[in-house]
């Protein structure tokens, strides 16, 4: 692939013998460029160059008279070549277990956690989306990527109740949204995570049922009669006394 032809000028006459014939060759950047020796233009000398592995080169071009025979006069011009960035690498969670805890009480809306799938590509080609595909809390909790870090965040979509439910599991799926369909061989370009859920017991305080009552009381009634019993329930597991 050509990446940029260079040009060295020559003040001698060109119809004089060899005086200002010019050959290009590399004095560094080998193994990966190479120089046409006649016009000067740079390729790529290398297939499948990774940008992850290598992403800077300085490149040493050498221009000598005299068809590059011994006696000639040289002058050289450095090239500096950086490898643009392609999709070539699928997102990979660096854990496949995630363990978090979150407060019964936790308002709707609010973090439980966050979870990060790990792509070596830049810019676009990093870029993250996260769902959860599966798990008996895919209703009561929600997943949003952060599009300045590329992490997910979870957050609390249902109440929670810890005298009701203990915990969760939820299976996460990290993908690529923008694919180039050239590197598909070398995905899948998605990755899962399963995440757990601890949810947190709080004292809370004793609820009455019903919440409403309505009594009828004769005006003659004595004092001391007992005119209704109301009842209020401790909902905590250990039913504190009231």
């Amino acid at each position: 692939t050509s990446v940029i032809q260079v040009t060295a000028t020559d003040a001698d006459d060109p119809t004089y013998g060899n005086s200002a014939r010019v050959v290009y060759s590399i004095l560094q950047g080998q193994p990966y460029f190479s120089v046409d020796s006649k016009t000067g233009v740079i390729r790529t000398a290398l297939m499948n160059m990774d940008r992850e592995a290598k992403e800077y080169y300085e490149v040493i071009i050498q221009a000598k008279d005299m068809g590059g025979q011994l006696g000639g006069l040289a002058g050289t011009t450095t090239v500096n070549i950086t490898l643009s960035d392609v999709n070539d690498n699928p997102p990979r969670f660096p854990q496949k277990h995630y363990q978090m805890s979150v407060l019964e009480s936790a308002p709707i809306s609010s973090t439980v956690g966050r979870v990060f799938a790990k792509d070596l590509d830049e810019g676009i080609n990093a870029e993250m989306k996260y769902t959860i595909v599966d798990g008996d809390g895919a209703d009561t909790f929600d997943i949003n990527t952060d599009p300045n870090f590329q992490v997910g965040i979870i957050t609390v979509k249902k109440p929670l109740s810890f005298e009701s439910k203990k915990s969760y599991t939820l299976k996460v799926e990290g993908a690529n949204p923008h694919l180039e369909m050239r590197f598909l061989n070398l995905g899948p370009f998605q990755d899962t995570t399963t995440v757990h859920i601890s949810v947190e017991d709080v004292d809370e305080p004793p609820v009455f049922e019903p919440g409403f009552y309505f009594v009828e009381v004769p005006e003659d009634v004595t004092i001391g009669t007992t005119i209704q019993i109301i009842s209020a329930k401790d909902p905590d597991v250990t039913n504190n006394s009231i």
